[in-house]
């Protein structure tokens, strides 16, 4: 890529090392980022500002909750990375700006610098978590979030638009959350807009 513009600096949080290196390897090659660094987790990265965050959806809540309080500014581009084998995942690219998967390919990661490089591209709000049903990735808004029930292991999660039945209890899901909420009784949840 020869521009006069400086390379995009970039940061890798993947806890799968060997797909980070690889990741790294085709980005210098390539010429699309710089790589300031790789970290195995959130915990690990230096939070030093990027134009690029490449991220294990894995690694989201924790970034939720310590990363995007400390980068400043944010990262421009989220591309969020998912396992190789990692099934369920194809619908991705629907609802996020940016996913990658396994193997990593020039024309892949081409395509993402390409995109984000668009002078009238809007980023989609980060403000969301990732909700996994029945082996799928569901993307959740905090702005469509309105309650949550808990009882006997089992969580029913009501946005604006549909129910989500999960397994879980409310005190690990009030911990993922990143957004004030309100536990009105030992079964209800609620959400503050």
């Amino acid at each position: 890529m020869t521009t006069n513009n400086p390379l995009p600096t970039c940061w890798i949080i993947d806890d799968d090392r060997r797909q980070a290196d690889e990741l790294h390897r085709l980005l210098r090659a390539q010429g699309y980022g710089h790589v300031l660094g790789l970290s195995s987790s959130v915990a690990g990265w230096e939070q030093r500002p990027v134009d690029c965050l490449f991220i294990r959806i894995s690694q989201w809540d924790d970034y939720l909750k310590i990363g995007m309080a400390a980068a400043s500014p944010s990262p421009m581009t989220v591309i969020f990375l998912s396992g190789e084998h990692e099934k369920c995942t194809g619908h991705l690219a629907d609802v996020l700006d940016f996913h990658l998967q396994p193997p990593y390919r020039a024309s892949r990661l081409g395509a993402i610098f390409h995109r984000r490089a668009v002078r009238n591209f809007e980023p989609r709000s980060l403000d969301f978590f990732f909700l996994k049903i029945e082996c799928r990735f569901e993307v959740i808004y905090f702005s469509r979030l309105l309650r949550v029930r808990g009882r006997l292991g089992w969580l029913t999660i009501q946005t604006r638009d549909r129910e989500y039945h999960v397994s879980g209890t409310l005190a690990q899901f009030q911990r993922r959350l990143p957004v004030p909420s309100n536990r009105v009784n030992r079964h209800l949840l609620l959400i503050h807009d």
